[in-house]
């Protein structure tokens, strides 16, 4: 990492961040607790110390600290965290609390200190080392779980140096939730933004989305057409709009909130003016992903097949939204699409429906006659012009089965009605037998069999070996958080595009299992991926804007760029050692770095360093589980 700190932009967002943490711990509200985890074990630490314990090497203490009492480390705190890791936002009080130190010492002790004071909190062995191959390091872990007292700390082993300071607090991931959440507020297209907490501010951007036009010939219209699809979301660090990936991260959003509705409330986001809902009662999430379920419906076709896209024929420059006026195109239909569209919708007619009976109605019919076209047309259909990808993402795949899937289920979970089951067992049966994977734009298969396994009107049977299968998927990601040095749930070859999000997809189907099966493993797990998302791992970075010390200054976002506002709270892609852009590639020739270093801190690096949605939402989905205001 280079260590540097970016623009006042930055500094504005980190003072913003530190204040809004301090004013939630002080004001708080009824938004619900964290669960519950007993206390943890010290583990390799050989059991812990309190301060005042005895000495840890020839001359490291200055007898007691200010405070009274205990012993205070007497050595100089760099917190640079080069052979430290951390997660660099924090831990939970009553959670496991792990750091990793990487290379050889002659050390077999470590402490833990007040990052002002210096005072000596905790005193643990050093566990044993080992190789971690996704790194190349050889590492140790250093666990002061039995540590429960609120405050700013560092970790500190003789001879090498500090960890960067992080915090232990129950609220100490609502920063980063706030954030996460608030990214989409920050990312609508078509709207004039001023926003009071991170100063972005520009003019609205696409407004010609109102009046695009259909790239080719449909049943309803012909090429030239004008559709209005304006709204929705900005996908990623491009301003396209995309279906697939719009889908699923609404979908995972809603699923947040209809599992733990506690967490959510209005007001939370802070809405920019302009930005509010008018719906009553509304909490703030569920306003926010309307705006994007409202663009979703614009992109579907009178017959119930739903458009891949919106974008330009070109890609702009690091520009500002609104200088991006080129012509806009409603891009291609396919039948994938048309399926998460389906399965997205029949969640959100049930999640909607206590505020809004009419807009729940309207989203429920829309599902419907998605599924209407999926039943007559059988076979994957993809429409698409050659032209269509010279400006935007292509999001292509060719089957569609995880996706009917999808629909099908949660129509079943909404409606109750039996011919969903009977579509499932007569046309997509094997879906029912397969493993679950990671949740994305890629397969919704997860989200369907969750939403079979907890269906009302779904068959028992169906529903116990569904929720068997999620609950040995969970097992298995456990296992390999076990094995890997970083406790980090990606093998070698998944270090590929968009690694930080899938590990974060794999800690959103343990949280899953926990809904049907409560182990405090999977709670532990989750968090092991949290931790490494923010900075235990082996570049000590968070993959998060605006959260921890070391993190993306240099993100590849075209909003960042061209308004030269730093915006925090975007997940970026991470670690990537298959290449994909100019930048990486020379990297990966020139140095052959491990799979876990493989990633470019560059507005240059677009396979490494951009946001995008669907990164975020399993992220979200997760801190809504640990976040505490």
């Amino acid at each position: 990492m280079s260590g540097m700190r970016g623009t006042a932009g930055w500094i504005l967002s980190l003072m913003l961040i530190i204040g809004l943490a301090a004013g939630c711990a002080e004001g708080g509200n009824d938004a619900g607790r964290a669960p519950e985890m007993a206390d943890a074990a010290a583990g390799d630490s050989g059991g812990g110390v309190a301060a005042g314990a005895d000495t840890v090497g020839g001359g490291e203490f200055a007898g007691a600290d200010a405070g009274g009492g205990g012993p205070s480390y007497a050595g100089e705190l760099d917190f640079d965290g080069e052979d430290i890791k951390v997660d660099q936002v924090g831990y939970l009080p009553d959670a496991p609390k792990i750091a990793v130190l990487e290379g050889d010492t002659e050390a077999d002790r470590f402490l833990v200190v007040d990052a002002e004071t210096k005072a000596v909190v905790f005193e643990g062995a050093i566990g044993r080392a080992d190789i971690d191959t996704n790194s190349g390091e050889r590492v140790r872990h250093l666990d002061f779980s039995a540590l429960t007292d609120e405050g700013e700390y560092a970790v500190v082993v003789p001879g090498a140096g500090s960890s960067m300071k992080f915090r232990v607090a129950r609220n100490v991931y609502y920063a980063p939730f706030f954030d996460a959440l608030r990214s989409y507020t920050l990312g609508r297209a078509g709207l004039a933004i001023d926003d009071p907490v991170t100063g972005l501010k520009h003019a609205a951007g696409h407004t010609q989305d109102a009046g695009a036009r259909l790239d080719i010939d449909h049943p309803h219209a012909p090429a030239g057409a004008k559709i209005d699809v304006s709204g929705g979301w900005y996908d990623a660090g491009d301003f396209g709009k995309y279906v697939t990936p719009g889908a699923v991260t609404a979908a995972q959003l809603m699923l947040a909130y209809e599992l733990h509705p506690e967490k959510f409330g209005e007001g939370q986001l802070k809405f920019p003016a302009g930005f509010e809902s008018d719906v009553p009662g509304l909490p703030d999430v569920l306003a926010e992903v309307k705006y994007e379920l409202d663009w979703l419906l614009k992109m579907q076709r009178p017959d119930g097949a739903v458009y891949h896209k919106v974008s330009g024929l070109a890609w702009p420059g690091m520009i500002r939204p609104e200088d991006d006026t080129q012509p806009r195109y409603v891009f291609g239909m396919t039948t994938y699409g048309t399926g998460m569209f389906a399965g997205a919708m029949a969640m959100a007619a049930r999640v909607y429906e206590p505020f809004d009976a009419e807009y729940a109605a309207r989203l429920l019919e829309a599902a419907e006659r998605a599924f209407r076209f999926l039943e007559a047309n059988p076979e994957p259909v993809v429409v698409k012009s050659e032209r269509q990808d010279n400006g935007s993402g292509g999001y292509d795949k060719t089957g569609d089965q995880d996706d009917r899937f999808w629909a099908a289920a949660e129509l079943l979970k909404t409606t109750g009605d039996p011919r969903y089951a009977a579509y499932i067992g007569g046309k997509l049966g094997h879906q029912l037998q397969r493993d679950p994977v990671i949740i994305g734009w890629g397969s919704p298969l997860a989200l369907g069999q969750f939403a079979c396994a907890t269906a009302e009107a779904g068959d028992p049977a169906v529903k116990a070996s569904l929720r068997q299968k999620l609950v040995k998927a969970a097992d298995d990601i456990v296992e390999r958080i076990g094995r890997d040095g970083y406790r980090y749930a990606l093998s070698p070859n998944e270090y590929t595009w968009a690694s930080a999000k899938n590990g974060l997809a794999k800690a959103q189907l343990l949280m899953l299992a926990s809904e049907l099966e409560p182990k405090e493993a999977y709670l532990h797990g989750a968090l092991d991926q949290l931790h490494y998302t923010l900075g235990r791992n082996a570049l000590g970075t968070t993959y998060l804007t605006g959260s921890g010390t070391e993190m993306p200054n240099y993100p590849h976002s075209r909003m960042i760029i061209g308004t030269g506002t730093y915006i925090p709270g975007l997940l970026v892609g991470g670690p990537n050692k298959f290449g994909g852009d100019p930048e990486l590639d020379r990297l990966l020739e020139r140095e052959s770095p491990p799979p876990a270093k493989a990633y470019l801190d560059s507005n240059g690096s677009w396979a490494t360093n951009e946001y995008a949605i669907d990164y975020n939402a399993p992220l979200v989905f997760v801190l809504t589980y640990f976040a505490e205001p």
